[in-house]
């Protein structure tokens, strides 16, 4: 059976956005998770609501690994209030409980010709519009949060689906990075300066059940990348040996994300991130159009690892390439982005 690309469109609103006026990289993901389980359900030939187990128990898609990428030329600042999001994705189920998912994305439409040769994930790392790219499994919670089982969903050997009978990349990549903990570099090598660390602490997160929990009282895959972006504004506020402001940090904007999901956490439970980073001087990336009201002086790559606490389980990890882009008229963050690469340089 072909797997057929569906078709969905939104406007940028208000609830959408990040400080900045660009969109939230967390809502976003939310979006694109939306569509996802929206094309499971068709696939399925169900509501989902009503996927269950062969044992009558209520299944849910558990995110297994995410690849987002954006680009340097359509970062979430490009889409502000106002601004059309078209997404086109489909879906692909391996071994009966798992599914591969495809996301091409624009502002425009995504022509056919495009959608026909993208077959696999490298194809989508091949494009020049944003992409992603997400693996999952059902699973049912068993005993809680912390014992997460995977099953088949019931009646699907009598169905017709689009499948694929090799490994998903994203599935090979999660058992790699669990056994390794070594994630594939965003393109940018290692040749970027490390950032001095006072404090190397893991920075602590309380789990907040009324925004990180979802309906079925897991802690929803994209809080998780919520809970990374607020150890990264502490990482550079709190642990750096010459902090970085909140202005500054306010302008980070989301490149290219890898996350890897392991665990899960009860709503009672909080998290450690520890985090480190990596600055891509302005020689390393093209300098944006001389017209562009953004001035970029620099990228950082950030690697964060959560751990549950009440257990120190991994739960996540992820490396994620944001680019630091202000505002040309924030005159006051442009020289300390300038003070603090002098500093590096020294």
């Amino acid at each position: 059976m072909t797997d057929p690309w569906n078709d969905t469109a939104f406007t940028v609103a208000m609830q959408h956005l990040a400080p900045g006026d660009k969109l939230s990289e967390v809502e976003f993901l939310k979006r694109l998770g939306t569509c996802q389980w929206d094309a499971i359900a068709r696939v399925l030939g169900r509501p989902t609501q009503e996927i269950t187990s062969e044992f009558h128990e209520r299944l849910y898609a558990s995110w297994i690994d995410v690849e987002l990428k954006f680009g340097a030329g359509h970062a979430p600042d490009r889409f502000g209030e106002g601004a059309r999001i078209r997404v086109r994705n489909r879906v692909r189920v391996f071994a009966k409980r798992f599914v591969e998912g495809f996301f091409v994305i624009g502002d425009e439409d995504v022509p056919d010709a495009v959608l026909q040769a993208t077959e696999t994930r490298d194809d989508l790392r091949a494009l020049d519009s944003p992409w992603c790219y997400m693996t999952n499994a059902f699973i049912a919670p068993v005993g809680g949060n912390t014992r997460l089982k995977v099953f088949k969903p019931a009646g699907i050997d009598a169905l017709r689906l689009p499948e694929t009978e090799q490994t998903p990349a994203g599935i090979e990549d999660h058992a790699r990075v669990q056994a390794t903990g070594r994630i594939e570099d965003l393109g940018d090598g290692d040749a970027g300066l490390p950032v001095p660390v006072r404090d190397p602490t893991p920075i602590a997160y309380a789990i907040v059940p009324e925004s990180d929990v979802n309906g079925a009282g897991l802690v929803y895959f994209a809080r998780y990348v919520a809970m990374m972006n607020y150890g990264e504004r502490r990482f550079l506020s709190d642990r750096l040996a010459r902090p970085l402001s909140q202005p500054f940090a306010t302008c980070l904007s989301t490149e290219h994300r890898r996350i890897y999901y392991f665990a899960n956490a009860a709503p009672t439970d909080s998290v450690e991130l520890s985090v480190s980073a990596s600055l891509l001087p302005p020689d390393r990336f093209p300098a944006p159009a001389s017209a562009s009201r953004i001035r970029t002086p620099m990228k950082i790559v950030f690697r964060i690892d959560m751990v549950r606490s009440s257990d120190k389980v991994l739960m996540a990890s992820s490396l994620v390439r944001k680019a630091v882009n202000v505002p040309g008229d924030a005159k006051a963050v442009l020289l300390e982005a300038d003070r603090f690469l002098a500093d590096l340089a020294v």
